[in-house]
């Protein structure tokens, strides 16, 4: 089950500018996937490819509603890892809210 919360993109320039470097870096780790995997479709349902497109979508929009986020990416890809997707959209929504102090695991903001 999707956990539904909204993300707002922070108007704290620091912040968005290390979520800006944050997207790249998961964008880069989608690009090593879709080498392995020869699927890209495939490579974005996973958390480093949530992570992109739910950092993407939030510069876009300025903010998101996760489980209209998760149905919009369901009609896109043909289906969506609901525990993964949580685990995405929480890390990046602890970055825009707290800047990542309940980040545990990872390289961090």
């Amino acid at each position: 089950m999707i956990k539904t919360f909204r993300i707002i993109l922070p108007d704290d320039h620091v912040i968005r500018d290390k979520l800006q470097k944050k997207m790249t870096e998961y964008e880069k780790r989608v690009f090593v996937l879709k080498k392995r995997l020869l699927n890209s479709d495939r490579c974005y349902n996973s958390i480093p490819g949530f992570k992109a497109l739910i950092a993407r979508r939030l510069f876009q929009r300025g903010e998101i509603e996760t489980r209209e986020m998760a149905k919009e990416l369901t009609e896109e890809y043909g289906r969506l890892n609901p525990e993964e997707f949580n685990v995405a959209a929480s890390v990046i929504h602890d970055y825009c809210s707290t800047g990542g102090k309940k980040v545990k695991k990872g390289t961090g903001f």
